[in-house]
């Protein structure tokens, strides 16, 4: 089973857009996944499921959504040229000896034209820090206003980009 994650916690986010369509491929091509969107993270876990304090209901998400699964795809907006201080939080309050020897994908987008690579170079130097193996194609989604309407992406080559990436990652 592979968690799609959407990672940041903005409402209606063009990342969770973006996961959605992840998810959708996944599909067609047979493969289980579940979606998992940092919007759904409780409102205070920062405060009350950090430092070894954890909630039922955090327990419940992180066993769900990031221990059981294998392999993990990263949707990542670009925010003031790195990732989302939510997800930083979020893997912050995770248990990193849990994470060991899983495989990740990420997708960057932004609305500028380098597609969220600073934020994808970021985040891959803290999964290869929890020895999380990072698939090497990062697909890049610049100008992501344009390749979206209010609902999900719409633009034929990125959702192409997307199914070959996907394709090839099951195998990896």
């Amino acid at each position: 089973m592979i968690s799609i994650v959407s990672t940041t916690n903005r409402i209606n986010s063009n990342s969770l857009k973006v996961a959605t369509k992840c998810q959708e491929i996944l599909f067609a091509k047979g493969i289980e996944s579940e979606l998992f969107s940092l919007e759904n993270l409780p409102a205070d876990f920062i405060f009350s499921c950090s430092y070894g304090v954890k909630t039922d209901e955090y327990e419940t998400l992180t066993r769900k959504y990031i221990e059981n699964p294998k392999k993990f795809v990263f949707v990542i907006p670009e925010y003031n040229g790195s990732f989302p201080g939510v997800l930083k939080a979020f893997v912050d309050s995770l248990d990193f000896l849990k994470l060991s020897g899983k495989k990740a994908a990420l997708i960057g987008l932004s609305s500028g034209h380098a597609g969220g690579l600073r934020a994808l170079d970021h985040f891959t130097e803290i999964l290869h820090h929890l020895k999380i193996e990072v698939y090497s194609d990062k697909p890049k989604l610049s100008g992501i206003e344009k390749l979206i309407d209010d609902t999900q992406l719409i633009d034929d080559k990125s959702i192409e980009r997307l199914k070959k990436m996907l394709g090839n990652f099951i195998e990896f």
